[in-house]
């Protein structure tokens, strides 16, 4: 299991929605000073770029959590672990992603939750969690 020894999710959940909102400001403001027919191919490519990072860090389906030296989505590790109620997991950090592998009879299986830092751009306000044997 993780448990987070650091930081708060509440408190990391108010952070991501402030700056939610501060990009979805900009982007609406951007949009409106370049309208759609003068947008340049770099234009589109920012406001793409912009609506791409609103919709992959919806506050309802992400949580940023540390583990060691990688970052993974903690909403969707303990939706996952919910359904492994009854299976051994085991879990293992190799080549920057968590692999969590479980097994209960003749049933195994694995999942692998990649490092999402390189999609954080610089926000540094998240939990901090830990393996633990439970």
């Amino acid at each position: 299991m993780i448990k987070i020894v650091e930081g708060s999710l509440v408190d990391a959940k108010q952070e991501m929605k402030n700056v939610l909102s501060i990009v979805k400001k900009r982007l609406s403001n951007y949009k409106k000073t370049v309208k759609p027919s003068k947008r340049s191919e770099k234009d589109k490519q920012m406001i793409e770029k912009w609506e791409a990072f609103i919709h992959f860090f919806r506050v309802s389906q992400m949580a940023p959590v540390y583990i060691e030296n990688i970052c993974i989505n903690y909403i969707l590790y303990t939706r996952f672990m919910k359904k492994l109620k009854d299976f051994q997991v085991k879990h293992s950090l190799e080549d920057n992603k968590l692999i969590i592998t479980y097994r209960k009879g003749a049933t195994t299986g694995k999942l692998e939750l990649y490092d999402i830092s390189d999609k954080l751009d610089g926000m540094n306000f998240f939990p901090r969690g830990e393996l633990s044997d439970e």
